[in-house]
């Protein structure tokens, strides 16, 4: 016993020398598996016969990348080394602490789940590189039998409580057919599911298109959508599960933030434009101190790029309505192919400008009044009494206030 020691010490020191060599040599020892290890070796050590499987991967399960595998696998002891230090999922949760309930009749590496366990270069969470395999939303569940929510919920414990808050959860509530009620209403039915990972519709795997179509099975009668798929949000391949959340409840829409903080998640530039000197103001909490962009903005549809609520000068008349007219002498900024209405001198989200303005002081008018450059230069155009009617007057052709 001590001489087979000596000659695992020495082979172990030699591969150390090797340095560069020392992965490429690892096949060579296949071997030795199963072979009592030196009561001195420590998880580092392993990579020296092993090699690492998780140094070439995108996402590497940290202990294994830290040479900790220790942490999960014995070196010496009953059993040889290299076996698990527990069978059970307690052996995860040493560092996972906050999964208890987590699939809790499961270990985490059973039933396909989290089986590249070293490391993945497909996926996050470690489970096993299925991708090639997954059939498509719709067909890995064709013939499958309906199960129903509370055998779904037997294993998907971490989403009972959210589920039970959630408005999608009333479809478990009266007499709807099977294929209508609950979990397998969106992901299909689960006969095939049971027991491993694949088999149902997974949401994760999934292309935009098919998880709005799912969605539209139900929600395509709501006031909110008859336009969706052709909205700017669809062609830039965004789908409804990148808003909204089915499972949890947290809010009227299942939104997954604040309505305005969902919105400036993507529109970076707008939320630039909310921070400037004058803007106008948001509120995500209490409407009625300040606005959501869906107040303007239609996100399942609507008119334009902009996807806006109304025609672009209706919107500001809303909260504007001094400013509508009619005039008898309206600003031809105006007047359709004229100007932009409102936004020919106004920024819509914000502005370092005072009222919004898209320029400072007069240049905002010297934008299409160009032959005024030197008139009155050293003050804005309504300044002093001057062309204060510039929205529109109903007695003077110059927008004089009376």
């Amino acid at each position: 016993m001590i001489a087979r020691k000596s000659m695992l010490t020495a082979a172990l020191t030699l591969l150390v020398i090797l340095g560069g060599t020392i992965v490429g040599l690892a096949q060579f020892f296949d071997p030795l598996e199963g072979m009592e290890a030196p009561d001195d070796v420590t998880g580092a050590d392993c990579a020296m016969c092993h090699g690492s499987a998780a140094q070439d991967v995108e996402f590497p399960h940290a202990p294994a990348f830290e040479g900790k595998c220790d942490s999960c696998h014995q070196t010496v002891g009953e059993g040889g080394h290299g076996a698990l230090v527990s069978e059970t999922r307690s052996l995860c949760l040493n560092c996972h602490q906050d999964k208890p309930e987590h699939y809790p009749a499961l270990t985490c590496w059973t039933s396909n789940c989290h089986s590249d366990m070293h490391g993945s270069n497909v996926d996050a969470f470690l489970n096993p590189s299925r991708q090639e395999d997954y059939p498509g939303f719709f067909e890995a569940t064709r013939g499958a039998e309906y199960v129903g929510t509370n055998v779904c919920l037997s294993c998907h414990q971490g989403h009972r409580r959210d589920w039970s808050k959630s408005i999608h959860s009333l479809t478990d509530v009266g007499r709807r057919p099977i294929s209508e009620r609950g979990c397998e209403s969106c992901h299909g039915a689960g006969g095939n599911h049971w027991g491993r990972l694949a088999g149902i519709g997974v949401f994760s795997m999934a292309s935009s298109e098919e998880i709005d179509e799912k969605c539209l099975t139900c929600h395509k009668s709501d006031k909110y959508v008859p336009d969706y798929k052709g909205t700017p949000h669809v062609k830039d391949g965004m789908s409804c599960v990148d808003c909204h959340d089915p499972h949890l409840q947290a809010n009227k829409h299942n939104l997954r933030n604040d309505p305005n903080g969902l919105c400036l998640t993507c529109h970076e530039s707008t939320r630039v434009d909310f921070a400037r000197f004058s803007h106008h103001p948001l509120d995500n909490k209490d409407p009625r101190t300040g606005m959501l962009c869906v107040d303007c903005h239609n996100p399942h549809g609507g008119e334009g790029h902009q996807m806006l609520a109304q025609i672009r000068d209706d919107i500001c008349f809303e909260c504007h309505t001094d400013k509508q007219g009619p005039f008898i002498f309206s600003h031809a900024g105006y007047e359709p192919g004229m100007g932009q209405g409102c936004f020919t001198c106004h920024s819509a989200h914000g502005s370092n400008n005072p009222n919004l303005l898209n320029f400072a002081g007069r240049s905002t008018c010297m934008q299409c009044h160009t032959d005024r450059v030197n008139h009155f230069p050293a003050q804005t155009c309504w300044s002093t009494g001057c062309h204060s009617d510039h929205h529109g007057s109903n007695t003077d052709f110059f927008f004089f206030r009376n």
